[in-house]
């Protein structure tokens, strides 16, 4: 596993720890699913294969609530134990088979890549006739200015469409830069975080929360 802290990404930073593609472990995840990955989804895997990917994407079906974050990404192959267990892409595509979800929303050829903090899971979709699509499931929050009911939406026609889409939400830059903001101007980590603000929100430094006091 590499030791690297962040890799880009057709423009995105993605964050480690890092694995190197397996073409054992694809091929394995696509036998048991019966169905092969996309090209756009296996061209990350085998460039990236990141575990943090810290953005949001704007999915108009979940208003009054439409920016969502999928930061939390599965891993192709087996965890530290050497099992398939959460957070890898077989471990968790074996786990959504059953419970709740799988009772409520057809699952069928859908193969689950990402989730969050709350358990929305981002998924993709592998299906002949709907190939490489991404579909979310947000969960209903029993509270005002929140998805008052379960929401269950196409987010992108692809996965390079999905990555094209992202952006960074104001409160996820202010949290991203107060976790750095008093490390010393040459750590790695905040020379990272500075040029993902520079790229992705040029004048992020105009904000209040950017102005040293």
């Amino acid at each position: 596993m590499s030791e690297e802290l962040s890799r880009w990404y057709r423009g995105r930073l993605m964050g480690g720890p890092f694995r190197p593609f397996d073409l054992g472990e694809c091929h394995a995840l696509e036998r048991e699913i019966g169905l092969p990955l996309p090209p756009a989804y296996r061209s990350f895997l085998e460039a990236a294969g990141g575990r943090r990917l810290e953005y949001s994407v704007h999915l108009p079906a979940c208003e009054p609530e439409p920016f969502h974050s999928f930061n939390d990404l599965y891993q192709l192959g087996r965890d530290g134990a050497g099992e398939y267990g959460w957070s890898t892409l077989l471990g968790e595509y074996r786990r959504s088979r059953d419970g709740w979800l799988a009772e409520n929303v057809s699952l069928t050829g859908l193969l689950p890549i990402a989730r969050n903090g709350g358990s929305d899971t981002l998924f993709l979709d592998l299906n002949p006739a709907t190939h490489g699509q991404l579909h979310a499931f947000v969960h209903a929050i029993a509270w005002p200015g929140y998805v008052g009911n379960h929401v269950f939406t196409k987010v992108a026609d692809n996965f390079d469409a999905y990555l094209d889409g992202l952006f960074i939400d104001p409160e996820m830059a202010e949290d991203a830069w107060a976790d750095v903001a008093d490390s010393d101007p040459s750590d790695l980590w905040r020379r990272t975080v500075e040029e993902w603000l520079n790229r992705e929100l040029p004048n992020w430094r105009t904000e209040a929360w950017a102005v040293a006091p």
